[in-house]
């Protein structure tokens, strides 16, 4: 998996995480109040079903629901939200709903990511008005509040005259936001959703379940047995290689060796953990999953590798992310010769696997990847070995 950024339209999510702001000193703002001013009169005398109440630095709360002795988020490092942000016409802007994303056809793409949104709690990721919000909040909490233009920035003022006085260029919005979650280890957040993933999915357990499953025989899509092998298991990342055949030592463990500079072949396919493919050698699983593009080539790609993970290469690129590029280190080849039943060994068998899932630090960050791999976001990648590359 090569390590691409892709530039995409503005998203609501960077609205709300980017303060788009200028801020002047000279410039009073006053057309901008006046204008949010008479707006809220309006609208407050047509919907007195909203609360219209005023908090933080001159957010409008208009719906609050909260749970009752619920964990309140303000002090949390990271919030997971869905929100929806409107401008004053209610027009969508942004929003992490596919429904209404398909609804109002807002950048929508069946590949992309819709779900709760992780967002870095802090004035210096976070606009003023959006904190606001979200202070007093509690996991499983919702709340609707208009936000005026003079909050869209990252920088706290004593008064709202000096925001006003301040901060121009921005724009009011309506955010609707519920809490999914908080925390304040973000990281330790994705190993527990990596440890639950990897129990129900890969070793068919209960996610709440202790220990893992051991060693086992695993039979393939094409009816083939495989043993399986777990190789490494740290921090924020989990493998698992299945093999054609495996010999093992007195131990049990498995006796493997991988040549400085071996060349392979292998068909890769990266997902999120919901499912959703991103990228793929393989055409019909683009296909299935929305990202097909005719103008790229679905092939096999010669996998270069070394016992120096920064000697490996994918095709012609060594800029691989860490989390794939420790992958294909963590691969291991059967000690060539024979086996135990005495067939000669070779190396890889066509067909031989591997899984992987790790988190974003291995990933694409706290950034993600475009619009199809969020921010904070753990990855899962599977291999597949079609053959070894015959030497010339």
């Amino acid at each position: 998996m090569r390590r691409t950024i892709t530039a995409t339209a503005i998203s609501a999510a960077v609205l709300l995480a980017v303060s788009c702001a200028k801020e002047r000193g000279t410039s009073t703002n006053e057309d901008a109040r006046r204008y949010f001013e008479a707006w809220v009169a309006v609208q407050s005398k047509a919907h007195p079903e909203y609360m219209w109440e005023k908090a933080g630095s001159g957010i409008y709360i208009l719906e609050d629901s909260q749970v009752e002795n619920g964990e309140v988020v303000t002090d949390k490092a990271y919030v997971m939200v869905e929100y929806t942000c409107t401008d004053l016409d209610g027009n969508v802007i942004g929003t992490s709903h596919e429904d209404l994303s398909h609804k109002t056809g807002i950048n929508y793409d069946k590949s992309y990511y819709y779900g709760p949104a992780t967002w870095t709690n802090s004035d210096a990721a976070l606009n003023v008005g959006v904190r606001d919000i979200i202070s007093g909040m509690t996991i499983g909490g919702t709340r609707k509040a208009v936000v005026p233009s003079w909050l869209a920035t990252s920088t706290r003022y004593a008064t709202e005259e000096e925001f006003i006085a301040n901060v121009t260029d921005g724009s009011d919005y309506i955010y609707e936001i519920k809490i999914a979650d908080a925390t304040d280890d973000i990281l330790n957040y994705q190993c527990d959703e990596m440890d639950r993933y990897w129990k129900q999915n890969i070793q068919g357990l209960d996610p709440d379940s202790d220990g893992a499953a051991e060693n086992a025989p695993y039979t393939g899509p094409d009816g083939v047995q495989y043993q399986e092998c777990w190789d490494t298991s740290y921090t924020g990342f989990l493998f698992r290689q299945y093999f054609n055949t495996l010999e093992t030592g007195e131990d049990g463990s498995p006796v493997m060796t991988f040549e400085k500079d071996s060349t392979i072949l292998i068909n890769y396919t990266g997902r999120r953990l919901d499912g959703q493919v991103f990228d793929t050698t393989i055409a019909d699983t683009a296909k299935v999953h929305n990202i097909y593009n005719p103008a790229k080539t679905y092939a096999p790609v010669e996998v270069k590798w070394s016992n120096d993970s920064t000697a490996i290469t994918l095709g012609e690129s060594g800029d691989l992310i860490n989390g794939f590029k420790s992958m294909l280190k963590h691969l291991h080849n059967e000690e060539a010769g024979t086996d135990n039943e005495g067939k000669p060994v070779e190396g890889f068998s066509a067909g031989e696997t591997a899984t992987a899932i790790f988190y974003s630090s291995l990933g694409y960050g706290y950034s993600g990847s475009g619009s199809a791999i969020p921010g904070y976001a753990p990855l899962r990648f599977d291999i597949t070995v079609v053959k070894e590359e015959e030497e010339e």
